[in-house]
């Protein structure tokens, strides 16, 4: 055997293969582009199916959220309502404007509003608006019995004191609020 006969079967060989290889190659790259382009496409559409669950419990959380918000407003103003009208009979009574009778129709109120103002708060408000209120009330139970005098002063530091606690779970306003008057 020649050298030339060696080297023509060898660049033959090499040829074939090499081609063949080029050929293997080229379907190799389009058949990876093409699985590739599928499996980019499921994974797109499985992204955009859990995007579009993760963005409807987001509405939905959002939605019960303003919903819960709204209705301790509701529940804040209806408590603040029922305070003012306890106060507004306390102060009636200390200053001896109401007869027995009316006393006695004031206290019966204050008793069934005091209930009613506690289980408004018991459905949505924090454990600091409950000890706030129940301050509150604790005092004007015992100017009611006869345990104490009612002094102005110290019911309205108390009724400042949950309303301050309300703005804080409402979240209208972290600051407190006092009075700065002259009575």
């Amino acid at each position: 055997m020649d050298w030339d006969i060696i080297f023509k079967v060898f660049a033959g060989f090499l040829a074939s293969v090499g081609s063949a290889g080029a050929i293997i190659f080229g379907l190799s790259s389009w058949l990876g582009k093409v699985w590739a382009q599928r499996i980019l496409e499921q994974e797109k559409n499985k992204m955009a199916a859990e995007l579009e669950t993760t963005k409807r419990e987001l509405d939905f959380a959002k939605e019960k959220l303003l919903s819960n918000h709204s209705d301790k407003i509701a529940i804040y103003r209806m408590v603040i309502d029922t305070v003012a009208e306890i106060l507004a009979a306390f102060d009636s009574h200390s200053s001896r404007q109401l007869s027995p009778e009316d006393a006695r129709n004031a206290l019966n109120t204050f008793n069934r509003d005091r209930i009613r103002l506690y289980g408004y708060l018991g459905m949505l408000a924090p454990q600091s608006v409950m000890d706030a209120q129940d301050k509150l009330i604790d005092l004007l139970l015992l100017v009611a019995n006869g345990n104490t005098v009612y002094d102005w002063a110290a019911v309205r530091e108390l009724a400042l004191s949950l309303i301050n606690e309300v703005r804080k779970d409402v979240g209208i306003d972290k600051s407190p609020i006092s009075y700065n008057g002259d009575l």
